[in-house]
């Protein structure tokens, strides 16, 4: 299969820029349901403009529906998904797992990806997506290497991985810090991204917090998996896509332009393809959080992904301040020794060590000396600051300037008492045009063959370009002005042509009616039953149940013997309780699972992610919990048809009618996030053979406190958890 290179698009302007520097596919996002709410995004009035543009160039467009939906937004949902599919989008991005059931049920050949928020990441999860219907699973980026070999040799899936830009510390889908304290939910396209704030770790004794560690402790580094493409492509991923639909427009041209020139190697047959030190620094200058991710999660163990000193764009080291001076009332002139040569417009950030102290715009910079440029700010600086470029302005406008062409091959017919004819021929696509009237003889001087070629290749902004212009002529006098207007003609109808041919394999059919449409899948039956569980997570809980009430197991360590330590000190056997599965879990972890689950004669799973569900075909009971994020009836329905003998409504729901399941409830206090990598790594920098994990550690923020607890399967993973104390 064609490698394809997926870009973002939050406004016009990065799509423009997407579709000329090279890119396959496109995703973008409308004024509604997508998790980039804060983006200008599209509307329904231009996505059809967008996507025939797009088609035109053989790039694909495929819309983000990657929010979770409440039940009354099925209605508005389902319109734009109609504009949608007529406009000829080629697929759409979808989280909800109530939306993939409607979307699916309602719209016949709808071409659905799994969006990274859904969170599949090994075999198992895989396969339950690939059984809901979907033809890709974007992976999440926890995902490791050789979970993404089994899920392509065991399934029929697309993969598509990310390999630019930002990471989210939390596992995706399941961050719910922001909906909790503020109202306003990643899981909805508002995150407030509250990792990215300053946090000091410590622990509490005696009645007071020791201090271990501060800064941005939960702020990722950025990705570039640049390095690693081929090994991706070896594992069966075959679309690479780059994070940033809140980015600018230079950073997607510069993005788009390197990992364009760096695939179009591979296909070339170079296996050692690499970039070169300018296009990492190009990546570097458009966007960083300090030195790139190059392998993130995709080895085993817990990596280093946080960069504790800042939590923003840094760019890259040019130099220094030699000196800084008052120049005139209230300005300073600014000497900087750089590396780079400063052009005007050019991004720069000043530090002191770690501290940032200015960002600013270089204004008009003069060369006063070999590598030193001289400029006038408002802002007071010191000699002795670091230099970091931010913005590299030259490089910006080379990268936006770039023109993507269709090749056209002309044949113009002018002969005395016939129309001008004007074919043009593009790949197999081909269309004629013709005048109104005959052309006449000349009676002086005839308009000759170079003439003609002249005046047909003017094709201007059309988009195409012409490798070739034939011309058949006798003598004749051709107006300008027919000459034009034939070629005219035959650009947009050969446009079309294309277009059509383009678009011929997208089957997926709008509906007539949507209220219709809703009725004709509105899940039945009421279900009014609850299930309640005590959560206990170790022998040191003890229990205590409630008339009726069962045991949900939710361990910090699920090796076999540790579990059977826990059941045996409370007096349990694995028929007694409900084991609540991790939200992420390797090949390797599922390995670890099982056989905790089968030597303990554990029956009874609560899933708290896709790859749970994939146990109801293995025999066991499995119930949906709160971390599939269930908020609409569909969902429940979704989760029915797949096997879940009752559900956990997420934090998202609001209770507005009958649904079709029993629900789960529990005494369990829901994670804030979930993460792959270890916060004792980042406090004090040892790996895992000196590991410096302790009990009891806790993360401040303001006036808020979180405990950090440890999972142990054949990785570690950890939960973030509001403490009830408020400082």
């Amino acid at each position: 299969m064609k490698l394809e290179l997926l870009a973002p698009a939050g406004d016009m302007r990065s799509f423009d820029a997407a579709l000329a520097c090279g890119a396959d596919a496109v995703y973008l996002g409308l004024d509604d349901f997508n998790a980039r709410m804060k983006a200008e995004n599209f509307t329904q009035e231009n996505v059809g403009e967008v996507v025939r543009r797009a088609h035109f160039y053989g790039v694909k467009v495929y819309v983000t529906i990657n929010t979770i939906l409440q039940n009354q937004e099925f209605k508005p949902l389902f319109e734009l998904v109609n504009v949608c599919v007529r406009a000829k989008v080629d697929a759409f991005l979808v989280q909800d797992l109530g939306v993939a059931y409607a979307l699916k049920k309602a719209f016949p050949n709808i071409v659905l990806h799994a969006s990274t928020q859904m969170g599949v990441h090994n075999l198992y999860g895989a396969k339950v997506a690939e059984k809901m219907g979907f033809k890709r699973v974007v992976l999440s980026r926890e995902t490791r290497l050789e979970d993404i070999q089994e899920i392509r040799g065991h399934t029929n899936l697309e993969i598509e991985y990310f390999v630019q830009g930002a990471l989210c510390v939390a596992f995706s889908g399941n961050c719910y810090m922001s909906s909790k304290e503020q109202g306003a939910s990643g899981n909805r396209g508002l995150c407030k991204q509250l990792c990215r704030l300053p946090y000091s770790a410590g622990f509490e004794r005696n009645g007071k917090f020791e201090k271990v560690g501060e800064g941005h402790l939960l702020s990722a580094r950025d990705l570039s998996l640049a390095s690693n493409l081929q090994a991706l492509i070896d594992a069966g991923v075959t679309s690479f896509k780059i994070e940033g639909r809140l980015r600018r427009e230079g950073f997607v041209a510069q993005a788009v332009t390197v990992y364009r020139s760096l695939i179009d190697d591979i296909e070339g047959g170079n296996r050692n393809a690499k970039l070169t030190q300018n296009e990492i620094e190009r990546l570097k200058t458009s966007f960083s959080r300090g030195e790139y991710l190059e392998r993130a999660y995709l080895d085993g163990g817990t990596p280093f992904v946080i960069e504790k000193r800042f939590n923003n764009h840094i760019g890259r080291k040019i130099g220094v301040v030699k000196k800084a001076s008052p120049f005139k009332e209230g300005l300073f002139e600014i000497v900087v020794e750089s590396s780079h040569p400063l052009a005007n417009g050019d991004g720069l950030k000043f530090f002191d060590g770690d501290v940032e102290k200015a960002s600013l715009g270089a204004g008009s910079p003069k060369k006063v000396g070999k590598n030193l440029y001289s400029f006038v700010t408002k802002t007071a600086l010191k000699a002795g600051y670091t230099v970091n470029l931010t913005l590299d302005s030259e490089s910006e406008k080379f990268a936006l300037a770039k023109k993507r062409f269709v090749p056209v091959g002309l044949r113009v017919v002018a002969n005395v008492g016939a129309p001008l004819t004007v074919t043009a021929t593009s790949g197999d696509a081909s269309f004629t045009a013709s005048s109104d009237e005959p052309l006449e003889k000349a009676l002086n001087a005839p308009t000759d063959a170079d003439e003609i070629k002249t005046q047909c290749s003017k094709v201007a902004d059309s988009g195409f370009e012409v490798e070739r212009c034939e011309v058949e002529t006798d003598g004749v006098f051709l107006p300008k002005s027919v000459a034009n207007g034939v070629r005219r003609i035959a650009l947009e109808g050969l446009k079309d042509k294309i277009v059509e041919q383009f678009e011929k394999e997208i089957s997926a059919q709008p509906i007539f009616d949507v209220d219709e449409a809703l009725a004709s899948i509105e899940p039945s039956g009421n279900c009014d039953s609850v299930e309640r569980y005590t959560r206990v997570e170790s022998e040191k809980d003890g229990i205590i149940l409630r008339n009726g009430e069962k045991v949900l197991l939710s361990p910090d360590d699920y090796r076999a013997s540790a579990v059977k330590t826990t059941l045996q000190s409370l007096d349990l056997t694995g028929a007694d309780v409900a084991l609540q599965l991790p939200v992420i879990a390797s090949g390797e972890d599922l390995n670890v699972i099982r056989n905790a689950v089968e030597t303990n004669g554990i029956k009874t799973l609560v899933s708290e992610n896709v790859y749970g569900l994939y146990f109801v075909g293995e025999g066991y009971t499995v119930v949906a919990g709160a971390g599939h994020n269930v908020a609409n009836r569909f969902a429940v329905e979704q989760t029915k048809e797949l096997g879940a003998t009752a559900f956990a409504t997420s934090i998202e729901y609001e209770q507005d009618g009958a649904l079709p399941l029993p629900r789960l409830e529990t005494n369990d206090e829901l994670p804030l996030m979930t993460f792959a990598h270890c916060p004792f790594k980042t406090i004090y920098g040892n790996d895992c053979a000196k590991c410096a994990y302790k009990a009891g550690l806790v993360l401040k923020r303001e006036r808020h406190e979180y405990a950090v607890r440890r999972i142990r399967l054949s990785n570690c993973y950890f939960q973030l958890f509001a403490k009830e104390k408020q400082l």
